[in-house]
């Protein structure tokens, strides 16, 4: 049987870059910052690197502290309250940012992102569909 989806956006992305690489734009208050992350959807939740937090003027230590466990091992980071801009789309949600600088990359998981958006992927066109969750 089956079954059809619609999507608000579609949208190339490179795939010259190691995995589906997007622009993300964090806000809070009148600081903003745009990055490019990485669409992790086996990551637990969104994870950022200690950097832009500075840049928004986030005080790290003192959101929620949670330990991550990586493949590389446990990694440390403070969740904070966020609005989140991806292709168009923007909501609120906790992002982590790492504790220690020298985070490789940016990550869009599950908690923060992914659980807000319908997501549809056809990697052999590179193609990313993107629509918020109903």
């Amino acid at each position: 049987m089956p079954h059809q989806l619609t999507f608000t956006t579609c949208t190339s992305y490179d795939t010259r870059l190691e995995g589906i690489t997007i622009e993300a734009g964090l806000v809070l208050g009148t600081r903003s910052v745009i990055y490019q992350a990485k669409i992790d959807t086996g990551g637990q939740a969104c994870l950022f690197m200690r950097d832009i937090a500075d840049t928004l003027g986030i005080d790290v230590e003192t959101g929620h502290f949670r330990r991550f466990q990586t493949l590389a091992g446990p990694l440390s980071a403070y969740g904070h309250e966020v609005t989140l801009r991806t292709l168009g789309l923007e909501f609120e949600s906790l992002v982590y940012f790492a504790a220690d600088y020298g985070l490789p990359r940016n990550l869009l998981g599950r908690e923060g992102w992914l659980q807000k958006v319908w997501l549809g992927v056809v990697d052999y066109d590179a193609l990313l569909y993107l629509s918020p969750y109903q």
